[in-house]
């Protein structure tokens, strides 16, 4: 069992500092005083029912199913507005297939509203909102790719095709807003620690170092391996000209278990990110750049083969609309380990450690057809340090407002067994998906 676990420190340590996120998911700010003018707004219920379906495209020898997706799901959606707030409540239930359980998962059950709502401070109340709850929460630049953006993610949802909303997973926390004329503040703190949904054997093998294969053990990490303390989140943004610039700052834990106790037992280590970014018209699209330090609070010298090592990571993207209905994005992510000498001086499986810079483009096509009622979006992955990369086909159908019909391919590839995306060839998958609003 050490032998397997140890295999994520490889794996699984990889996928969720460098992969993946939704497009430029930006949230929405909403006026407080155009809703002190409004009479309350009634109850109002909404959702879908939802079947998806989804099975490899070739056998995983050590996974005993071919299905990867088999949910049928149904999600409810209330909202409440009041004079200067809102409550807001999403919830999933649904009966995974693959695992044979029903679950049920609360996205949002959050009150957001002003200060001066609950607090009479004068006029200095009137800058700040406030939002505590159950909630998804977002921020950074990439396009499935995050620097800053420390909350959790589903990474098993997003390679077995579910909803690219899924790949976004809820935390309970409370987020402080400030609003001033010399910048933005958001400050987020989440009491209790959320990991990430990582890869873990459930759905999807990963290649373990000391078998020389894909395993598939279906763990969790115990309860004393997760982290009771708190999560700290900061961002610090403001626009200048037609240039939204921002800084980040984090104080919590690696969102996956890449680390190990002396006893091979997976944990969650310390960590730390400070990072900055700029979005701005550039041409005829949009520019975007991100960097982050990754600081291990565990391992400040690189020197425990059991813990990762720190990394700085660089984003550069680019996207605008090529002809009509044809938009195009590219971006350009490099991680680069700190301490590179010290891990291959102390390392257990020197033939299978990372790249000291791993360098990865990803290519966006999406093409809007049929009165904009069929969307066909390609995104690729391809990494020129580990020869891999990942394609991602999808194709959304919606004639009128009360259905949805989707379909499309996770493909993995590449030259080595061991790389991060060629670990998965075997969780190379077709998927289906009909969603019914109400």
């Amino acid at each position: 069992m050490k032998n397997v676990f140890s295999a994520f420190v490889l794996s699984i340590g990889v996928a969720s500092a460098s992969l993946l996120d939704v497009a430029l998911a930006q949230e929405t700010e909403w006026d407080m005083e155009e809703w002190g003018e409004e009479e309350k707004a009634p109850k109002s219920f909404s959702g879908f029912v939802e079947l998806a379906a989804g099975a490899r495209l070739s056998s995983d020898p050590v996974i005993n199913t071919d299905k990867t997706l088999a949910d049928l799901r149904a999600q409810l959606q209330w909202d409440k507005d009041f004079d200067a707030s809102r409550v807001k409540f999403t919830a999933d239930l649904y009966y995974d297939g693959v695992l044979d359980q029903t679950k049920l998962q609360i996205r949002e059950l959050a009150w957001q509203g002003s200060l001066s709502s609950i607090l009479d401070l004068g006029e200095w109340s009137k800058k700040f909102d406030i939002k505590v709850g159950q909630q998804v929460l977002t921020w950074g630049t990439g396009d499935y790719v995050f620097l800053n953006d420390l909350f959790p993610k589903d990474i098993q949802s997003f390679f077995a095709g579910r909803d690219d909303d899924y790949l976004k997973a809820p935390s309970l926390a409370a987020k402080v807003s400030g609003f001033f004329d010399w910048a933005n503040v958001d400050a987020v703190i989440t009491p209790k620690f959320s990991p990430d949904n990582y890869i873990n054997g459930d759905y999807f093998s990963f290649f373990s170092p000391f078998a020389g294969a894909n395993v598939a053990p279906g763990f969790e990490v115990s309860s004393p391996n997760k982290p009771s303390s708190p999560e700290y989140a900061l961002r610090v943004y403001k626009t200048i000209g037609s240039t939204e610039y921002a800084v980040y700052a984090y104080d919590g834990f690696h969102k996956s278990p890449a680390s190990f106790t002396e006893f091979g037992e997976p944990y969650f280590s310390g960590l730390r990110v400070y990072g900055a970014s700029a979005i701005t018209p550039f041409a005829s699209g949009l520019l975007n750049m991100e960097m982050a330090y990754y600081d291990s609070k565990d391992d400040a010298q690189g020197r425990d083969p059991l813990v990762p090592n720190s990394q700085s990571r660089w984003l550069v993207g680019y996207e605008q609309e090529l002809v009509k209905n044809l938009t195009g994005s590219a971006q350009l992510y490099v991680e680069r380990m700190s301490n590179f000498d010290a891990l291959k001086a102390s390392s257990l499986t020197p033939e299978f450690d990372p790249n000291k810079n791993r360098v990865l483009f990803t290519q966006r096509l999406m093409y809007r057809a049929l009165q904009q009622t069929l969307t066909l979006n390609a995104f690729n992955f391809y990494s020129t340090s580990d020869k891999d990369g990942y394609l991602k086909l999808s194709a959304d159908y919606s004639p009128v407002d009360q259905w949805q019909l989707s379909g499309g391919f996770n493909v993995f590839y590449g030259k080595e067994r061991f790389s991060f995306f060629n670990q998965f060839e075997d969780a190379s998958n077709a998927f289906v998906r009909f969603k019914y609003y109400y």
